[in-house]
């Protein structure tokens, strides 16, 4: 796991890394603001978990991470070192896609932390608590795992996934039902929102909790699988 290590532990050490703390802080300011203002209702518990940590604030630490994790050694040079290394190109694509989670995990515990709480406030029980830590981690790992594959793919990686987060996830997949099927954030809603009722109209997932775990897991294989293919056929310099 040599290759996880050095990469959490350069990813950790960045700059960028640590700005991603600001959009994590989002959550626990809203989550204190839910509570001083007594707005404690499943509602507000899915805008603040589903809406914003899973659809806006989790995809955005690990598409950053995850582009970041594979675009420094294409631009230093030493992907070439990793192609060439006595290790499968799919175990080193999911070394470097582990350690985007582990360090999105480790930005997005402020986040988690206090959403636990607000579940505990609101009386959620530890199984709806457990599912919005467990939908946030996988939407995280799914993230980073689609981004290491479209960081080999394109150069632009970065641009190209705040595209997709902001116009697909944001905006057309929160409003059209029938575009929920092809949305990563909404199968992540529908794991850390299923529990919890009643909830408006607008805020109840179409899929269900299984369905969303399945396909989460799913598209994370086949992206380390994608990101192991292209690293094997990659003109290196």
């Amino acid at each position: 796991m040599i290759v996880t290590r050095l990469t959490i532990r350069a990813l950790l050490l960045r700059r960028r890394s640590l700005a991603l703390l600001l959009p994590v802080a989002s959550v626990p300011f809203f989550v204190v603001l839910a509570i001083v203002r007594g707005d404690v209702t499943p509602d507000s518990q899915a805008i603040i978990v589903g809406r914003l940590l899973v659809t806006t604030v989790t995809p955005l630490v690990a598409l950053v991470l995850a582009v970041t994790a594979i675009g420094d050694e294409r631009e230093s040079g030493t992907i070439v070192y990793l192609a060439t290394a006595r290790l499968s190109r799919i175990r080193v694509a999911a070394e470097k896609a582990l350690a985007a989670i582990v360090c999105a995990v480790v930005l997005l515990s402020p986040a988690l932390a206090a959403v636990a709480y607000f579940g505990v406030h609101l009386g959620v029980g530890v199984d709806n608590i457990l599912r919005g830590v467990l939908g946030t981690i996988l939407v995280a790992a799914v993230y980073a795992a689609v981004f290491v594959a479209v960081g080999l793919l394109l150069k632009r990686a970065l641009v190209a996934g705040i595209v997709y987060v902001l116009i697909w996830e944001g905006a057309i997949a929160t409003v059209a039902p029938s575009a929920e099927r092809f949305s990563l954030t909404a199968w992540g809603r529908a794991i850390t929102d299923g529990g919890l009722s009643p909830l408006e109209d607008g805020l109840v997932p179409t899929l269900s909790a299984q369905t969303g775990v399945v396909a989460l897991l799913v598209v994370t294989a086949a992206a380390v699988l994608l990101a192991g293919l292209r690293l094997g056929r990659m003109d290196l310099p």
